[in-house]
């Protein structure tokens, strides 16, 4: 069954590049590169989250990091 999320979720990004890619103009690379790096980011999570389904939530990973970052700048004052 997991095969099949996988498949259709890679269905849906192939999608969205198909349809999507030629609408970015030529000349904005950078946003070709923001749109290619946010897509392929969201369906390496995507597919994590259904291979591992008790995973972190991203939003706990983040958290641990700024609380890490708070931490080490709280104590350099």
């Amino acid at each position: 069954m997991k095969g099949v999320y996988i498949v259709s979720i890679t269905a849906v990004v192939m999608w969205m590049f198909i349809y999507q890619w030629p609408k970015i103009e030529s000349t904005k690379v950078k946003e070709k590169i923001a749109f290619a790096t946010l897509t392929i980011i969201g369906w390496v999570v995507s597919i994590i989250y259904i291979i591992f389904p008790n995973a972190t939530s991203p939003a706990k990973i983040v958290d641990f990091i700024l609380i890490q970052l708070k931490n080490i700048i709280l104590a350099l004052f």
